[in-house]
């Protein structure tokens, strides 16, 4: 089942285009990630998606109909930094929560436990650590159960141990089977978070699909023969290499899904060349994010 269809949705603010035309799918109990670096579009397609903001052109659908206020109550949200009173503990924060959504308190244990703030309800907002403050936003966000989750840089600004604590409660959902929309601009927790994911920068959708065919580490090969030139030119038009260049006196070689160093060095061989030297490097999903999102104007 499809639960949200985004077509040719675009934002502008006076000069700057925040989204543009973008087009995604996401099917139930994807846990979706929104990727990019800061200014790419995410939070203004997530505050599209969630009422907050109006498009300027394009239209989406959520569980296959038109956005209704109805369907809110089956989309939980957290955009941006959760606001809370501080002067107020946890219980009484998500009290306030409650009401708003107009819904009774019974779901609030639930929350807090899967959230592992159960032991923390009695204290105030304002005494929690930063990684704390993100989990009672992702603790409200779930007060109804909803089937979808959305989620916009949960993690951002926390030190390693609010990031695992975060990241431990986003993968419980998730595991749940709950649908998860999830921005961020951090490679590493889309890649262990995500089954599938869009790039975006500056608006423009990069590319999407599942993390396993998008996020793959590659595996690149260099070598060397006497006759680099003549070995190169007989490699490029092979099914071997997807991708060759010189580096330092070397041949560099990104190497075809399924291919692998040994039949280079057999086509090699088989060519008449010796290699004289061959070591096998992994592409790591680091360089191949930040090689999708450089300026490709020179």
């Amino acid at each position: 089942m499809t639960i949200l269809e985004i077509r040719d949705l675009s934002k502008s603010y006076r000069s700057v285009k925040a989204v543009k035309k973008l087009t995604l799918s996401i099917e139930q109990g994807q846990a979706y990630g929104l990727l990019g670096p800061n200014g790419s579009g995410k939070t203004t397609t997530l505050s599209i998606l969630t009422g907050i903001l109006r498009q300027d052109t394009g239209a989406y659908s959520w569980f296959g109909d038109a956005p209704t206020p109805r369907q809110r109550t089956k989309i939980g949200s957290l955009i941006e930094t959760p606001h809370f009173y501080p002067y107020l503990n946890l219980e009484k924060n998500l009290k306030i929560i409650c009401k708003i959504k107009e819904m009774g308190f019974e779901d609030i244990d639930r929350v807090l436990r899967e959230t592992k703030l159960d032991d923390r309800r009695k204290s105030r907002f304002k005494t929690l650590s930063l990684g704390m403050k993100q989990r009672l936003g992702i603790a409200a966000a779930l007060l109804g159960d909803p089937d979808v989750l959305v989620l916009d840089e949960p993690t951002n600004g926390l030190d390693p141990e609010g990031i695992a604590e975060v990241r431990e409660t986003i993968l419980l959902q998730v595991e749940k089977g709950i649908t998860l929309i999830l921005a961020s601009h951090i490679l590493s927790e889309v890649e262990k978070i995500c089954s599938h994911v869009a790039i975006l920068k500056k608006g423009d959708l990069l590319a999407s699909g599942s993390v396993k065919d998008i996020l793959t580490e590659e595996e690149v090969v260099e070598f060397s023969c006497s006759e680099n030139p003549k070995l190169r030119k007989l490699l490029e038009p092979s099914e071997i290499v997807s991708e060759l260049r010189e580096e330092n006196g070397l041949l560099v070689a990104a190497l075809k899904p399924g291919k692998s160093i040994e039949d280079l060095n057999r086509f090699a061989f088989d060519k008449g060349f010796v290699i004289s030297h061959l070591a096998s490097r992994k592409k790591s999903l680091e360089a191949q994010f930040l090689e999708l999102v450089k300026d490709q104007t020179p």
